[in-house]
């Protein structure tokens, strides 16, 4: 089934997204430099992340490091940041394929962003680095705005299903889903059991659908001051 063309037209963004930037050199080596560089990141920090620290995990020195990022700390960011936002975007897209309406639509973009979430600690590792650029401002100004124009892109989605599903607000209930699932660690537990995971992508579904049925013009009432005596 066709979805609206406000939805389409986001699909389709999504997937001209894909080919913005080059990847074709990232060899066996660049990967290994890749995939060091998030795991100490997500482990002590994206600050305190040398290429020194890296190369003693690789077991090589600096130099060597270079010779593949240039950029050296910062090119390897930006390679990591575009790397884990085209892995999310292609996981999107491809989970969203068996969608037959705007309702499975929504449940089919919820369950991957928890999934991917819960599997990847590589998503909650971009996002700490995109939310920390908002008060360091470390990343160059074009990955940076690249980034937020990645992140306003999903959640542009979630409003134009949001909106096709008749619900009213539908931008500001696009954000607190993405914050949401974003956070998907502190409230879902995962595991290798199917079973697991199953619940798990059930209650994510379950908790998106509470934030899209709830009242947001809801006004908390004025107690009426009683009436004294007769």
């Amino acid at each position: 089934m066709a979805f609206s063309d406000k939805v389409e037209a986001i699909l389709e963004e999504l997937r001209a997204s894909l080919s913005t930037f080059d990847f074709s050199d990232v060899g066996s080596k660049k990967l290994a430099i890749l995939n060091v560089f998030m795991r100490l990141a997500a482990a002590r920090g994206y600050a305190a992340i040398t290429m020194r620290s890296i190369g003693a995990e690789l077991k090589i020195k600096a130099p060597s490091i270079y010779s593949h990022f240039p950029g050296g700390r910062e090119e390897i960011t930006e390679y990591c940041l575009r790397w884990q936002s085209r892995d999310y975007a292609e996981s999107l897209l491809a989970a969203v394929q068996t969608a037959r309406n705007h309702d499975e639509l929504w449940d089919a973009l919820v369950r991957n962003h928890c999934k991917q979430q819960l599997s990847n600690p590589n998503n909650s590792l971009w996002d700490m680095i995109v939310a920390s650029d908002r008060v360091g401002k470390f990343l160059p100004p074009s990955l940076r705005d690249d980034m937020h124009e990645r992140l306003n892109l999903f959640i542009r989605l979630y409003a134009a299903i949001a909106e096709e599903l008749g619900f009213p607000n539908s931008m500001e209930k696009a954000r607190a889903v993405m914050s949401l699932m974003d956070c998907a660690v502190t409230w879902c537990e995962w595991s290798s059991d199917p079973e697991v995971q199953t619940a798990a992508l059930a209650k994510a579904v379950a908790f998106s659908r509470g934030v899209l049925t709830s009242d947001t013009t809801h006004r908390a009432r004025v107690a009426r001051p009683e009436k004294v005596g007769a």
